[in-house]
């Protein structure tokens, strides 16, 4: 499909992007289109509702265009990378580009293998943390790009200082779960590997929409609850936000899915126990060097024990220490969506073992 984009923003040029777009399906914040001999990859900041950032992607065995829009320019593909999430590490490991990561920051969340034994053998450089990253280091690694997590009104401190490209990896801030993974598309153009990003999106996506049709089949929707009460309040996912709609899409009856927007609402442990307190299942996500018990997580909090699913023994929990959920699921929601669909629905996947989830202990 044609597009001819008229730039009105203020950090582009007036100059048209005139190409093939590509069918992005499910991404609202992403819009990818080919031009004659380079890509245009448009990104919306989810806050404001403006373009957040303009990429121009010329592969490195081509001449640059006499005339692009103003953007920033990445010659592709990329092989020389500051990563700052491990999400991003797995992806990569996914694309077969895990080589291209030559330092990364954070490191000691950073649990992908290759990456770790990088570490370990000195060959990819620890730049510090991604709040006071250490700019000698990443002068010398002298990276192609550096992958960051853009926030609201944030910045990116020291980086900022430097004049290297900045690619923004905002697909957690999609609304849904296959809008979130399809941004493997533009990570497979940046890493010149288009054909096999889509291939594995289409693969997602299959197996996504095939699991929802299995769970619409059933009549049943059990209610249910999720996470646990922090300090201060019990943070909910809002009902469009990606695990909001992972719920939906399970087929469950998500006792919070009334709450707007995209992010997690904080909660009076009141309010939670008022509408759930009846709820069939509970699933929590928690780190800690010891698995979670019934005993310890009425130690934790002992209003935990109102609610039915302690009561009846139904809670299912994931200790994020040793199962890799955050790391394996942003780009796979297939994936989880079938463990999810499983708990509420076991009578349709028998035989599915469970991946991150696992029935607590007394």
């Amino acid at each position: 499909m044609p597009l001819l984009l008229s730039c009105t923003n203020s950090n582009v040029a007036d100059v048209a992007v005139v190409g093939d777009t590509l069918n992005i399906r499910y991404a609202s914040l992403l819009r990818i289109t080919e031009c004659n001999g380079y890509t245009v990859v448009d990104i919306d900041n989810p806050w404001n509702n403006t373009l957040m950032h303009r990429y121009l992607l010329v592969p490195k065995d081509a001449k640059i265009p006499a005339e692009m829009p103003t953007g920033t320019l990445l010659r592709t593909p990329l092989d020389n990378l500051l990563v700052f999430s491990t999400v991003h590490a797995e992806l990569l490991e996914d694309l077969g580009c895990i080589n291209a990561i030559t330092g990364v920051c954070d490191a000691r969340y950073i649990t992908q293998p290759d990456v770790r034994k990088g570490l370990e053998r000195g060959d990819i450089v620890d730049c510090g943390s991604s709040m006071d990253i250490n700019l000698e280091r990443v002068v010398q690694l002298s990276p192609n790009a550096v992958w960051v997590l853009p926030f609201e009104n944030g910045g990116y401190g020291k980086l900022d200082k430097l004049s290297l490209p900045l690619v923004e990896c905002v697909e957690y801030m999609e609304s849904s779960p296959l809008g979130g993974a399809e941004w493997v598309r533009f990570y497979g153009r940046l890493m010149g590997c288009a054909t096999k990003a889509d291939s594995l999106f289409s693969v997602v996506e299959q197996n996504y929409l095939s699991l929802c049709d299995s769970v619409s089949k059933s009549a049943t929707r059990p209610t249910m609850l999720c996470e646990l009460k922090g300090s201060s309040a019990w943070y909910m996912p809002a009902g469009h936000s990606t695990m909001g709609c992972l719920y939906k899409d399970a087929g469950a009856n998500y006792l919070f899915n009334y709450n707007s927007g995209s992010g997690s609402v904080p909660l009076a442990f009141e309010t939670v126990l008022e509408r759930a307190e009846n709820t069939d299942v509970w699933l929590i996500k928690y780190g800690a060097e010891k698995d979670k018990t019934y005993k310890s997580l009425s130690a934790d909090f002992a209003g935990y024990e109102y609610f039915k699913a302690y009561k009846n023994r139904n809670i299912y929990a994931c200790n994020v220490s040793r199962k890799r959920f955050y790391e394996e699921t942003p780009f796979r929601p297939d994936i989880l969506l079938q463990e999810l669909a499983s708990i509420f629905h076991p009578e349709l996947f028998p035989n599915h073992q469970l991946r991150f989830y696992e029935k607590m202990r007394e």
